[in-house]
């Protein structure tokens, strides 16, 4: 018996049919671009968004910048990504007409949520470092609980309270 409330196909990336005759000139244009337009596609959200610098681009498909550059310049023009920059980085957002993994909404993409691969060279602290941070921890609910809602005027719980180490 399936529980309603478990993510459905949460590994399922749809790709529409009168897509595929473009993807295969696009791969026999820039096998880079379509390396990288699939690495897109593999790690994309909901959104069909993904976050991520060049140089985690260069480290993932060992090409260099400039061919990356070229790549990608290939993706945007040919209709298949958007860019969206943010300081060093760019938002890139996948073409849901031809790839999408929910159901399509027609969102503006001014806001958006997304995966973001970063690199541990582009850190200014190591990785170890990074996972040394204690970060403050916040209750969430699992799939099978449910929110007890009052309207009692409560403070907020003590952080000694919810830590969950």
């Amino acid at each position: 018996m399936s529980n309603d409330l478990e993510p459905k196909n949460v590994n399922f990336v749809q790709f529409d049919r009168r897509a595929m005759s473009s993807h295969r000139q696009l791969i026999l244009k820039s096998q880079l671009g379509a390396a990288i337009l699939d690495l897109f596609i593999e790690k994309m959200n909901t959104n069909n968004a993904i976050v991520c610098s060049y140089r985690v681009l260069e480290e993932i498909t060992g090409y260099s910048r400039a061919s990356i550059g070229r790549a990608l310049k290939v993706l945007k023009n040919d209709n298949w990504v958007q860019a969206i920059k943010i300081g060093s980085a760019h938002a890139y957002i996948v073409n849901s007409a031809a790839f999408w993994t929910s159901y399509a909404n027609g969102k503006q993409y001014s806001m958006f949520h997304a995966t973001v691969i970063a690199s541990a060279e582009e850190q200014k602290q190591s990785l170890d470092e990074l996972k040394s941070i204690k970060l403050k921890k916040v209750p969430v609910l699992a799939m099978d609980e449910i929110a007890v809602i009052s309207n009692e005027d409560l403070p907020p719980p003590d952080q000694k309270d919810i830590d969950l180490n």
